[in-house]
């Protein structure tokens, strides 16, 4: 399949462009790496914002992309064919956004506005983000990294501009590993008389955004944050904390693995109907698979297929308390059973 994008640029200097404008078929955008033998080094400011501002010079390229091939190919910028069938990807028209691997800077206000922009895709080199560049993106929870997780990244820097929920997924070399960051709220209360503010935090979704050193997370920092976010966070929260880090476990020690166990347990009875109720089973199976839940917590499953007239689940459900719950019949017994 072939999508046709045009893109508005200028030159950063003889070897590198900004983007500018993006026209397209599209709401998930692909940036290429390169435009005119330039790398795509930047977004310009506003560059995916609801509103334009374009500056007064400026060039404009028309690209294919092979989607199968995942090829870019430019053409002429005159050409019919395409033209009427192109729109401003701005606002409320992105869904998800992949950004190429050299480009290091997002601008002012680049997706200020992109309402339903929902995931972010970028290499591990985008460490520059400007002010305000995801103000109103109320549905962007997912970002994507293209680098390992112990490799440097912009990872923080992105995140030190959000404080909804996050999660991020870093795939690499090695594999993939996904964290979550919860949301967190900040406050400021004048100190009367001094007309002084003081700042207030809520949410262990702060404390976990500072897990980082030197632009590579620290995920053993990460792991202690979770007693108190028992104490402060939300069933679901700590739900899609623990669920992570027990699926991608890379410096997990065996103290914070006994801990997010422990929670599981203690709550399985509103976690497994809970999961049953998004549908998502390969979570419910890995917990089985590992011995962290008990047949009590599948029946609730069941109980919440049953309810969904969720036919599928029920299905894998039945199988899974078949599988790890239902005790095997005997093959052999003993002379003093027999009388």
């Amino acid at each position: 399949m072939q999508t046709y994008y045009q893109f508005y640029w200028n030159k950063i200097d003889e070897e590198s462009i900004r983007i500018l404008r993006i026209f397209g078929e599209s709401e998930d955008v692909i940036v290429p790496e390169t435009i005119g033998g330039r790398a795509v080094m930047e977004a310009g400011d506003y560059c995916f914002a609801a509103s334009k501002h374009l500056p007064s010079e400026y060039e404009c390229t028309v690209c294919i992309y092979d989607t199968e091939e995942k090829k870019w190919q430019e053409i002429p910028a005159d050409g019919a064919d395409w033209n009427t069938r192109l729109v401003e990807l701005s606002g409320d028209r992105l869904k998800k956004v992949t950004l190429p691997d050299n480009m290091h800077k997002v601008g002012n206000y680049a997706f200020y506005n992109c309402t339903a922009l929902e995931m972010l895709e970028t290499g591990k080199y985008l460490e520059e983000i400007g002010s305000d560049a995801f103000m109103n993106c109320k549905k962007f929870h997912f970002l994507t990294v293209r680098c390992d997780v112990g490799e440097r990244s912009g990872a923080n820097q992105i995140l030190s501009r959000i404080s909804a929920d996050m999660e991020v997924t870093f795939q690499g070399k090695t594999g993939q590993t996904a964290v979550f960051y919860p949301e967190y709220y900040e406050s400021y209360d004048e100190i009367a008389p001094a007309h002084i503010f003081g700042r207030s935090i809520e949410g262990e979704g702060f404390r976990a955004r500072q897990c980082f050193k030197e632009g590579v997370p620290d995920l053993s920092q990460y792991d202690t944050i979770f007693p108190k976010a028992c104490a402060e966070e939300k069933e679901n929260t700590l739900l899609h904390i623990l669920s992570l880090r027990l699926r991608y476990p890379v410096s997990l020690t065996d103290e914070a693995k006994e801990r997010y166990v422990a929670h599981l347990r203690e709550q399985e009875l509103y976690i497994i109907p809970k999961l049953v109720g998004q549908k998502n089973m390969e979570r419910i199976t890995f917990f089985c698979e590992n011995g962290w839940i008990t047949q009590a917590a599948v029946k609730a499953g069941l109980e919440q297929a049953s309810r969904m007239e969720w036919a599928e689940g029920t299905a894998e459900l039945l199988h899974l308390q078949r599988k790890y719950f239902t005790e095997q019949k005997k093959e052999r017994y003993s002379f003093d059973e027999l009388w």
